[in-house]
Parts: C-alpha cells; structure tokens; sequence
C-alpha cells in the first residue's frame, strides 16, 4: 500500500492549527516532514505516530522534539 503523504493544509486541519504554525514546526524539526520542492510533506503513519508520543506525555502545547 503506498505511503499517505499530507500537506500542511491537511495537517493544520487535523490538528486545528495554523498553517504558518504547522510550517514553521516543519522547519524547525518539531514536526516530522520532508520538504519536496518548495512544499513540506507529512506522512501520516509519522503524523500519528508524533501525536501519539505527546498524547503519552501528556504534553500541552508543545510538541515532542523530533529524533
């Protein structure tokens, strides 16, 4: 099955966030994303994998670092 690759407009949707904070996180590494071209891209499977670790924190705010 291939890979389920989300932008940041769909990731700022999902977790009901804006887009420049979604892309700045990007950027920083704090969120787990490659950058094809000019654009970030977030694979879902480490989407969820990355929520699940701040949910198991129990984190508010900020998000785990990215390994």
């Amino acid at each position: 099955m291939p890979e389920e690759m989300l932008t940041l407009d769909e990731v700022s949707r999902m977790l009901k966030m804006s887009k420049a904070t979604v892309q700045r996180w990007c950027r920083d590494r704090r969120l787990p994303a490659a950058k094809i071209g000019k654009e970030y891209r977030i694979r879902r499977e480490d989407l969820d994998r990355w929520y699940a670790e701040k949910l198991a924190a129990g984190e508010r705010g900020q998000p785990p670092q990215a390994a």
